[in-house]
């Protein structure tokens, strides 16, 4: 069955594991927020970014923390059925933002880096953040009949001051052109649904 925006979010809401949620949308936003180890620092640093939602939405961390991978030495595999050792889908971006704008239904991958814009990473992670997010739709798709379009876009979010040598001129990744470069103190605050990305997959 084919559902409005809003409904299908909230069968969304009710499907996915809590243990991957960051934060539920509660006060029009959510709050992103990752440990990391400055280049010239031993102690861990904590970075947020705060994004105003247009409409009901929660973030997912898909990613854990560099911390919480030192002590563990490990991270729970998405799919538990799964091996994950050195397998594509061990891959992942770290946050997808679920939100609902007007009549339609948005999924925003995100990658968080600190200065290095170098494709090796950032593609391959973002590449398995949508194909998680396809993952998750027809997962819920066979099992319930829940269906509805998903709007996708991919983003990395990062300090680089001299982004241009990685960058077109509309400011998308010119190794993958699906991506949307943004400095953090430029989205910090921002409204999600006004970022630019000329690349939205449908889904």
């Amino acid at each position: 069955m084919t559902l409005a925006a809003s409904t299908y979010f909230e069968h969304l809401k009710a499907y996915v594991n809590s243990r991957y949620v960051m934060h539920d949308g509660v006060g029009g936003e959510v709050i992103l927020k990752e440990k990391y180890f400055p280049p010239t620092g031993t102690r861990a640093k904590t970075r947020k970014i705060q994004l105003l939602l247009p409409g009901p939405g929660l973030a997912f961390k898909l990613d854990h923390d560099q911390v919480e991978l030192q002590r563990k030495k490990s991270k729970p595999p998405l799919f538990h059925f799964l091996d994950d050792t050195a397998k594509p889908w061990s891959k992942r971006c770290d946050f997808v933002i679920f939100y609902v704008n007007g009549q339609r239904f948005y999924a925003d991958c995100i990658e968080f880096k600190s200065k290095s814009l170098t494709a090796e990473k950032i593609v391959p992670q973002l590449r398995a953040g949508a194909c998680w997010v396809h993952s998750l739709k027809r997962t819920i798709e066979h099992y319930t009949g829940d269906k509805r379009r998903i709007h996708l876009r991919k983003f990395v979010f990062a300090e680089n001051d001299n982004p241009d040598a990685y960058l077109e001129p509309n400011r998308q990744l010119r190794a993958d052109p699906s991506i949307r470069y943004y400095h953090f103190d430029e989205v910090h605050g921002q409204a999600l649904a006004e970022l630019q990305n000329t690349s939205i997959q449908e889904i």
